[in-house]
């Protein structure tokens, strides 16, 4: 399977847990004339750039970078590579229709994938904790604050985020092929 299938689908391994790669952060990197973005067709001036929000979409992208350099296209919540090339590509088209030139440097990149699932059995998170932190894994638990084991993973470096139901978050992913070997550490942790 590569980075630019579409992954939105749930997905279940082995042992029946399931999974959903269900939001990707990508980055492509532009040259392009001074431009001020607020010119181009949907585009709107934000603190820390300029915000596209495509038409009936979730997606959301962010353009930042000086006028006078490379800018960073930060395309958060497509499902798979492919879907980001898409969004570039109208960013581009947009910019040359107003006479501007512009030029990819770099295709659009993973930086991060979000994956929610169910590990398919309840947690003791008090229990739980103290037994991945005996493990030598950074660990955070506050229940008054929030509702779920914090796990730091260091390879691949991911946040895992358990919940007392077996339901699981795991942000900072940048390969798909890193997903099912983090299920498989985390269920290792808490069996």
């Amino acid at each position: 399977m590569t980075s630019a299938e579409s992954e939105a689908e749930t997905r279940i391994i082995e042992d029946g847990v399931e999974y959903t790669p269900h939001s990707m952060m990508h980055k492509a990197i532009v040259r392009m004339d001074p431009t001020k973005l607020e010119m181009v067709d949907g585009f709107e001036r934000s603190k820390s750039g300029y915000k596209f929000v495509p038409e009936g979409s979730n997606v959301r992208v962010m353009v930042n970078g000086r006028d006078w350099s490379e800018k960073r296209i930060l395309v958060y919540g497509c499902t798979s590579t492919k879907e980001a090339e898409g969004y570039v590509d109208t960013i581009m088209n947009r910019v040359r229709d107003i006479g501007h030139e512009i030029t990819l440097v770099s295709e659009p990149d993973i930086t991060n994938i979000a994956v929610s699932g169910d590990l398919n059995t309840q947690l003791q998170l008090g229990d739980l904790s103290v037994k991945i932190s005996q493990q030598g894994f950074d660990v955070d638990y506050e229940p008054e604050q929030f509702a779920a084991v914090i796990v730091q993973i260091e390879e691949p470096p991911v946040t895992a985020l358990l919940f007392s139901t077996g339901k699981f978050s795991l942000q900072g992913l940048t390969s798909l092929d890193d997903i099912e070997p983090v299920i498989t550490r985390i269920q290792s942790l808490i069996e």
